[in-house]
């Protein structure tokens, strides 16, 4: 029975310059279209005499085929990134808030008790 592999790039294609030009149009157009998304593309099967290189990575031109990959533009994961960190921020704010008030009421009620002795 094959091993069955669910990878995470888009699809892979043969390093041919018919590809790249198919590439670079889908990458005009994106850009275009003031797209949130980019093409990122990574190399794969290197050629004969080459390996791949720290990470995993390949350059394009020692590579027999590239895979295609979607990801957010830099744009928009920082500003993600920064929506988080504040909605991150608020949250860490509002812990520390019950936080302190439950140790002041523990605080309270311990005193309470020690004087009731």
């Amino acid at each position: 029975m094959k091993k069955q592999h669910n990878y995470n790039h888009l699809c892979r294609l043969p390093n041919t310059e018919e590809n790249m030009a198919i590439v670079r149009f889908l990458r005009k157009m994106i850009k275009a279209s003031d797209s949130r998304w980019q093409l990122v593309l990574k190399g794969r099967k290197p050629i004969d005499g080459k390996n791949y290189g720290y990470g995993g990575n390949l350059p394009l031109k020692y590579a027999k085929e590239f895979a295609i990959y979607i990801r957010p533009r830099k744009s928009v994961e920082d500003k993600e990134r920064k929506q988080m960190h504040k909605r991150n921020l608020k949250n860490w704010r509002n812990k520390n808030t019950v936080d302190r008030m439950v140790d002041i009421l523990n605080g309270h009620i311990a005193r309470e008790r020690s004087s009731i002795i």
